[in-house]
């Protein structure tokens, strides 16, 4: 059975590592010139694309950001939900003895914190 994959987010990869020793081996004249040249290219595809494709291409763009809004709203609404569901089943007897400066108590229904009003 092949190995899992696991995710590369916080490990270093060969490519990038590569690309980050060659960029900081350039001179200032040769990033300034990779610059120019990449400035040039993007020229020559905006010039090339049709205001048809560029709107197109914009739209996607403006769709995929749309998207990556939404689900990252409904992961934050789920974790407020999963910490909320977690806060109210905890049992909060003796809890001033036990206290876990990683949860927030203030967000449980059954906890009033602040000025009593007396």
């Amino acid at each position: 059975m092949p190995r899992q994959r696991r995710s590369n987010l916080s490990r270093q990869s060969r490519d990038a590592r590569r690309i980050r020793n060659t960029a900081n081996e350039r001179t200032e004249e040769e990033q300034e010139i990779a610059r120019e040249q990449r400035r040039d290219s993007m020229a020559r595809l905006r010039a090339s694309q049709s205001r048809e494709q560029s709107e197109a291409a914009r739209e996607t763009a403006r769709l995929a950001m749309q998207n990556r809004r939404a689900n990252n709203r409904g992961q934050q609404i789920d974790n407020l939900r999963r910490r909320t569901r977690y806060l109210s089943s905890a049992d909060l007897n003796r809890a001033a003895f036990q206290y876990d400066c990683s949860n927030d108590y203030s967000l449980h229904p059954s906890v009033c914190i602040g000025h009593n009003g007396a």
